[in-house]
């Protein structure tokens, strides 16, 4: 196992000397307000070919914004289409935090990025959050395909967004309701749980720490954090075959890598196709690191183009 990116350890450093400890228990205020304050230290310009565009879904489950990310040039089409999720524990994050990260998308992928501002726990319960992002998720893809007939279409995400989006495919394909091409899972929360080895040996961070993680699941699920559903956790689904092909991305310094692991195994048992890249020197939320680490730059690219290439290269 390779040592922290050098680089990354003096962020880490640096941090430690400008925020002070949140609270043992913070409120979901008080982790909105640091991860907002980390996002917009983390912040980089924003590739000049990208064009964005907000609109706001009227859905079901209510009003939904979603902001559109257009980086595609025009060299083939239909058009790739990647509806993102973006990561937070379920309780932080939004449209603003992830604007680089899906921009970015957008340009190294070469496609649109539609990236879903979705209802934030615990004010929202697990089971109506997950049901405005199946119903986005829903409305994006059908209006997709009715403008661009034959448009592959990706569910992808980070973290907690990673999570949404394996559920996501997996409610798609039970009720048949579209197409999706790939689903592209950034080091992926996957299940409530909190002795594997990486948890062990990175519960104290770099970064995300298991309490964090303890903290986040009891926001999301509460005491219904055992009850065998996907939209729990998507290794509990009844079966996994028939899913989308998958692109698993894991952070070797990540308490939550061998979730991400252990759910590449269950889709390749399944039959999957599943692509799975593991950036050993780097922690958990490292797409918010670009600005710091070459290492963390280069991996992003290389994540993004992936994603590209795969989309393009899946049945639509």
């Amino acid at each position: 196992m390779s040592t922290l990116d050098p680089d990354l350890a003096r962020y880490f450093a640096d941090l430690g000397t400008q925020f002070p400890p949140l609270p043992a228990s913070p409120t979901p205020l008080e982790r909105r307000a640091r991860y907002w304050a980390l996002c917009g230290l983390g912040k980089t310009p924003l590739p000049s070919s990208v064009t964005i565009n907000d609109v706001t879904l009227d859905l079901e489950a209510g009003k939904v914004p979603v902001r559109l990310f257009y980086g595609h040039d025009g060299a083939d089409e239909p058009m790739p289409t990647i509806i993102y999720f973006h990561g937070g524990g379920w309780v932080v994050g939004d449209n603003d935090t992830h604007m680089p990260t899906c921009a970015r998308l957008a340009h190294e992928a070469n496609a649109l990025v539609v990236s879903i501002d979705y209802p934030l726990a615990p004010e929202t319960h697990w089971t109506k959050l997950t049901d405005a992002c199946y119903q986005a998720a829903s409305a994006i893809a059908a209006d997709r395909i009715a403008t661009d007939a034959g448009t592959p279409i990706a569910l992808a995400g980070d973290s907690a967004g990673a999570h949404l989006a394996a559920i996501i495919a997996i409610r798609a394909r039970d009720e048949n309701s579209f197409h999706v091409a790939l689903q592209a899972l950034i080091y992926p929360c996957i299940e409530p749980t909190y002795a594997t080895a990486s948890y062990e040996s990175f519960a104290t961070g770099p970064g995300l720490t298991r309490t964090d993680m303890q903290w986040y699941w009891q926001q999301f699920v509460g005491d219904d954090h055992s009850a065998n559903d996907y939209r729990v956790a998507p290794s509990r689904a009844t079966s996994h075959a028939g899913l989308p092909p998958a692109y698993v991305i894991t952070a070797g310094r990540d308490p939550l890598r061998d979730e991400g692991v252990n759910y590449v195994n269950t889709l390749r048992g399944a039959g999957i196709d599943t692509q799975h890249d593991n950036f050993d020197s780097l922690p958990h939320g490292f797409l918010r690191m670009a600005k710091y680490s070459a290492a963390t730059d280069a991996a992003i690219a290389r994540v993004n183009r992936r994603i590209g290439q795969l989309l393009r290269a899946a049945k639509s």
